[in-house]
């Protein structure tokens, strides 16, 4: 099962009031798991260490509040324990909160640091990198007579449509006759075109998607292009050369390629953006400090962070403010601050709570030249 980006959207916004929510995270990498029991073993282990977590927060919380988690831990061990497709799945993450029938499930293509977490908003940080690199994408493949339709993520791909449609074959005849039925084909192959970029279009409508990729024929790759509607145009990554009734899975493995080279180009053009803000104006951060800084002032309109990147620091108890030291108290509020472990798995979950983008870099060292952190800023 893949989730929408609207719908993670969704899940981050989600702030019950007078309950938690609970954030469920399960590792279930065959190759670490291969028997069944191995999942139950670590689920079981999981939910104890989360009960006994619970148990002592209960005197802290209403007793709608605290039957809200045991029920949202009860359902959660029911859903596993039932089964599920562990095709093609490494990482489990369920966000729950019974009291107001809140409920939603990942299924994912790579692992997870299994874990439980209970607190005001759903605990997004920890697949930050999922969701960076599994942008909603659309393949339109078109050519003078059909046109097929895919969608694809979190390496789901789904068919939406298998358009066909007739053009006239060639005429045998010569003369009149001939340029008059080749005007005839030529406007029903316009035609088709011109119904699969609308089809395009009534689909981002219904299925939101980040990027386009494009298929055609040599011959009509310039007039796909020039039928699409400007707002799809902006989203086109690059075009794929397969045949028109190329099985999904050619599909699927080429424009994944195309994804990748994509999702490459936007780390650098991100990493070079922010230096260039940084240095004309102010509205780029590099490094920790400064990026803490944009994300306390909730300036931040993109994150871009190394992936495993992590740094001591602080987090004020009253005002919420994060610290990159390890500071005893909030200069803004002159309150006590704790000090964490790893300061930016709260940062990320705070930019995603914020409505900003967050994106992950996977090459190793990529982002040395930036601190492993840094954002672009609203203004």
């Amino acid at each position: 099962m893949s989730i929408q980006a609207e719908e993670v959207r969704d899940i981050v916004d989600f702030a019950p009031q007078d309950f938690l929510v609970t954030s469920f995270y399960l590792d279930v990498n065959a190759a670490e798991f291969p028997d069944p029991d191995h999942v139950q073993k670590s689920l079981d282990s999981l939910l104890h260490t989360a009960r006994e977590q619970r148990d002592e927060m209960a005197a802290t919380l209403s007793h709608g509040a605290s039957e809200s988690l045991r029920q949202d831990l009860d359902a959660i061990e029911h859903w596993v324990q039932e089964g599920f497709d562990r095709q093609d799945t490494n990482g489990l993450a369920i966000f729950s909160c019974s009291a107001v029938d809140f409920w939603e499930v990942m299924q994912m293509p790579t692992p997870v640091v299994s874990r439980v977490d209970f607190g005001s908003h759903a605990r997004v940080a920890p697949i930050a990198t999922f969701l960076s690199h599994n942008k909603p994408t659309a393949i339109l493949l078109a050519d003078r007579q059909n046109a097929r339709i895919f969608t694809t993520k979190a390496g789901e791909v789904r068919e939406w449509a298998d358009i066909e449609r007739y053009v006239p074959g060639r005429s045998a005849a010569g003369g009149w006759s001939q340029a008059r039925y080749a005007r005839h084909r030529e406007n029903f192959a316009k035609h088709n075109i011109d119904h699969a970029t609308e089809l395009m279009l009534r689909l981002k409508r219904a299925y939101p998607f980040n990027w386009l990729i494009l298929g055609a024929e040599v011959q009509a790759e310039t007039e796909l292009k020039a039928s699409l509607h400007p707002y799809l145009k902006d989203l086109v990554i690059g075009t794929i050369h397969v045949r028109i009734d190329a099985e999904t899975a050619e599909v699927a493995a080429a424009a994944q390629d195309i994804e990748e080279e994509a999702e490459s180009h936007l780390i650098d053009n991100l990493m070079s953006q922010i230096q260039e803000y940084r240095g004309a104006g102010g509205r780029g951060t590099i490094g920790l400090d400064e990026t803490l800084r944009a994300l306390n002032e909730q300036k931040i309109h993109i994150m871009l962070l190394q992936e495993g990147y992590s740094h001591r620091g602080a987090v004020c108890q009253n005002c919420g403010m994060l610290f990159g030291t390890e500071t005893s108290m909030c200069p803004a509020c002159n309150r006590d601050a704790i000090p964490v472990e790893d300061i930016v798995e709260p940062a990320v979950q705070r930019a995603f709570e914020l409505g900003s983008t967050v994106e992950v870099a996977t090459e190793q060292d990529k982002l040395v030249p930036i601190g492993c952190i840094g954002s672009v800023m609203y203004y």
